[in-house]
């Protein structure tokens, strides 16, 4: 009788459990129904660190695409389409979309960060984000990142705009080439950033193409140049090749030599002749 009367309160508290998620949902979705679009508040969760996107341009955004949310009801909101129409824009990473009973349309947005502008004599300039994304300049912001200027090819056409590791589909000799050498390239960069000395160092990165050996314009793999912000030298760093060899070889010159002579000693610094520095003054 006991255990009878214990099975009979436990159905009678989960029926009553039941039947009030069921009141609850249903009155939360007819407050819905009524509740107006009062309000859209976008946060970009990393704008202080990158700076590219702002809640006014997100707002603007919808503007231009024809989102007029003002007087909708909550539950006629395609909070689906709207993320779609955000997640297109460039320099977004990721984007949630979704409402609140309070009438409030929340969208919430992560940003891609820039390591790179390329900005080439023959015609490229862009940004080289840290997911392998190329992205053009923005008219409203400067991004303060090391720039790769040159003369160079690159394996795909100048108003590109995506992800580079799709370029891997390449099938000819000359844009795998092309290819390899813009990863060592972006792979230098990476190095430089990740450590706080060179990335407050290196400004600029200068990319100088090469002849073959018999002086005709075969493809050789080019060298680089790096210019720093402190002193008045040009660092011939040669081929992407032992990089940290040789950026540990500059650091040791720069300990020993030019905390002594100046930083202005020399102008240029060599360092594409294995296990020494030549330098001109």
């Amino acid at each position: 009788m006991k255990r009878t009367w214990h099975i009979f309160l436990s159905v009678l508290i989960w029926c009553g459990l039941l039947a009030y998620l069921i009141f609850a949902a249903r009155l939360c979705a007819r407050e819905k129904k009524d509740q107006l679009v009062r309000d859209v508040q976008v946060t970009v969760l990393d704008e202080a660190r990158i700076g590219v996107i702002t809640p006014d341009m997100v707002k603007l955004w919808l503007e231009q695409e024809g989102f007029d949310l003002r007087n909708t009801e909550i539950d006629r909101v395609d909070t689906e389409r709207i993320r779609q129409m955000i997640a297109r824009r460039g320099f977004v990473k990721s984007v949630r979309v979704y409402t609140d009973l309070t009438g409030i349309l929340h969208i919430d947005l992560s940003q891609r960060m820039p390591i790179a502008r390329v900005n080439t004599v023959n015609g490229y300039n862009f940004y080289v984000t840290d997911d392998g994304w190329i992205l053009p300049p923005q008219r409203h912001c400067v991004l303060y990142v090391p720039v790769i200027t040159g003369n160079f090819s690159l394996p795909f056409e100048r108003d590109f705009i995506g992800s580079y590791e799709a370029l891997l589909q390449g099938d000819g000799k000359k844009v795998s080439e092309n290819y390899l050498f813009f990863i060592k390239l972006i792979n230098f960069v990476k190095l430089i950033r990740d450590n706080s000395f060179w990335n407050a160092q290196i400004v600029q990165v200068q990319v100088k193409n090469r002849m073959g050996n018999d002086g005709r314009k075969q493809w050789e793999e080019p060298e680089v140049e790096i210019v720093p912000r402190i002193g008045s030298h040009v660092v011939a760093f040669g081929s992407l090749d032992d990089v940290q060899q040789k950026l540990d070889k500059l650091m040791l010159f720069y300990r020993r030599v030019l905390n002594r002579e100046g930083w202005d000693a020399y102008r240029t610094i060599n360092l594409k002749y294995k296990g020494q520095v030549v330098c001109t003054k």
